[in-house]
């Protein structure tokens, strides 16, 4: 499994990633980074049993 894949915490099919979204945060919470001023959340379904997840990239 490489690092980008996320496997659905409901059936264990690789999920499809959709979307990074940009979550605003402080200087300290994991995911932070200074140059968007957040995290960048990635966004996951799975096309097995359609549920969704997120990770912070």
């Amino acid at each position: 499994m490489s690092a980008r894949e996320l496997k659905c915490p409901v059936c264990g099919h690789e999920m499809n990633h959709h979307a990074d979204k940009l979550t605003y945060s402080s200087p300290g919470e994991p995911g932070y980074t200074p140059l968007f001023g957040g995290s960048v959340e990635e966004l996951h379904q799975c096309p097995n049993c359609g549920a969704s997840a997120s990770r912070l990239s």
